[in-house]
């Protein structure tokens, strides 16, 4: 009897954390994720969540909004083409249907990245318009143009290496193209 008892208290004296209690005899496990996922939608609640994204993106311009989306763009297409590499290492080279379903997965990204390009460069068009017609709608200044011209040129950059990365695949297969 005291040998399971004294376990139980060991573990939460060495442990500095409460456990959970255990289960009773016909207790579900979803009685337990039950408990936990309405202490996670608390959380997520106090921290606020989904309201603060949104306060956010209302308070951006649409440059601002564009640079933070091809940025996050960016990173997923980084992020696929690393996986790729890493199942075709394992793989020893073919990859097979997995490494084909992520080759096109990348290059649909790469399309919807220079989409958003395209129309951080019309933004970016539109401002410099704007500011020669001396409209102060956005209250850009000439700084202001100068820093979007070379974020629009560094996601083209980065647009670039991302399909140099992509391309290399081919290239170290073939001998290149």
């Amino acid at each position: 009897l005291w040998a399971g008892r004294g376990l139980k208290v060991a573990s939460v004296l060495f442990s500095g954390r409460k456990t959970m209690p255990p289960r009773k005899l016909g207790q579900r496990r979803e009685a337990d994720l039950g408990g936990l996922i309405a202490k996670l939608e608390t959380m997520h609640e106090e921290m606020g969540g989904e309201e603060k994204k949104n306060k956010e993106e209302e308070t951006m311009d649409e440059f601002t909004r564009l640079k933070k989306l091809s940025a996050r763009q960016v990173a997923e297409i980084r992020k696929m083409i690393s996986e790729r590499d890493d199942l075709l290492d394992a793989s020893s080279g073919s990859g097979g249907k997995q490494s084909v379903q992520l080759s096109s997965k990348i290059r649909e990204q790469l399309r919807g990245v220079q989409e958003t390009h395209k129309k951080m460069q019309s933004q970016l068009h539109q401002e410099e318009k704007d500011l020669t017609k001396g409209k102060k709608k956005n209250n850009i200044t000439q700084d202001d143009l100068e820093a979007h011209t070379q974020v629009v040129d560094l996601v083209s950059k980065h647009i670039a290496e991302c399909e140099q990365l992509e391309k290399k695949r081919y290239q170290g297969r073939t001998g290149g193209r």
